[in-house]
């Protein structure tokens, strides 16, 4: 272990640094580690270069099936906790109170060069293994992901807010099938929606495709056994009754009721049958 100072700074080099125990007596402001803390941030003025709080750099190789893992955060609970207790390996925040070009409360990034083969590589993971459990209170979520947008303030300029953006910007049509949004259900496994949405606010469109200056060949593509195309409610608003609405038949088969649909402007029906022929 060695000490160094220049200017203002103290630098410390450890070989290796292990801390048994904690001098954690409590409150938020209190840690092992500490630059600063969490209502008194180390103050750096103007920055010219990038600054790092705390960097981990690594490199090696392994030939078995060894991690490489340069920061672990890691929690257990050892009793059960009151209510609104939350548990967080890793916590990233930025807050904001003047102009800035960009900004990430976690980041996670993957660069792939040369030639490698690469099973997976994903710049963001996510897990989670479930057990037998309850879901308390009302309205909860298990989530391997959760994205959460709040707030009540106008957003003004050129753009949009979004729950989840995901920019495509690989250029090559490339061998393999290309996919923005990816849900692969293990054989066995039960899933009963691929998509929702619970909207007890408004919602304009469930589901918007807008092609502007590129070509969307598809809007929709179904493939494989599917028992039914759509499965809409028994309600008066898509389904009426076809004797009070009635629509001319086709083949001498009468129509037992519509759905609404709106083209441009106009809106148009399209005829229901009990029956094929």
């Amino acid at each position: 272990m060695a000490w160094r100072e220049d200017a203002h700074i103290t630098k410390l080099k450890v070989d290796q640094l292990t801390i048994t125990g904690s001098r954690i007596s409590g409150g938020i402001t209190d840690c092992a580690i500490g630059l600063g803390n969490y209502s008194t941030p180390v103050a750096l003025g103007e920055v010219s270069e990038h600054s790092v709080g705390l960097c981990a750099s690594l490199s090696g190789y392994t030939d078995d099936a060894s991690n490489f893992i340069p920061i672990h955060g890691k929690f257990t609970t050892t009793d059960d906790c009151a209510a609104n207790a939350v548990a967080q390996a890793i916590y990233g925040r930025v807050d904001i109170k003047h102009d800035i070009n960009g900004s990430y409360g976690v980041r996670g990034a993957i660069t792939l060069a040369g030639a490698p083969a690469v099973h997976q590589a994903y710049a963001l993971f996510g897990t989670l293994a479930m057990t037998a459990c309850t879901i308390s209170g009302t309205g909860g979520y298990l989530a391997a992901l959760a994205l959460e947008v709040s707030g009540t303030s106008d957003v003004t300029g050129d753009g949009k807010v979004c729950g989840m953006r995901l920019a495509w910007g690989q250029t090559n049509a490339m061998t393999v099938e290309t996919v923005g949004s990816m849900i692969g259900v293990a054989s066995g496994a039960k899933l009963d929606s691929g998509f929702r949405i619970d909207a007890p606010g408004t919602v304009t469109n469930a589901f918007h495709s807008y092609s502007n200056t590129g070509t969307t060949a598809t809007a929709l593509k179904v493939e494989g056994t599917h028992t039914q195309l759509l499965d809409l409610p028994d309600d008066e608003a898509l389904a009426a009754d076809a004797a009070a609405n009635p629509l001319s038949s086709v083949q001498n088969v009468d129509s037992t009721g519509y759905i609404k649909v709106l083209i441009g402007s106009a809106t148009r029906y399209i005829a229901l049958y009990t029956a094929t022929s």
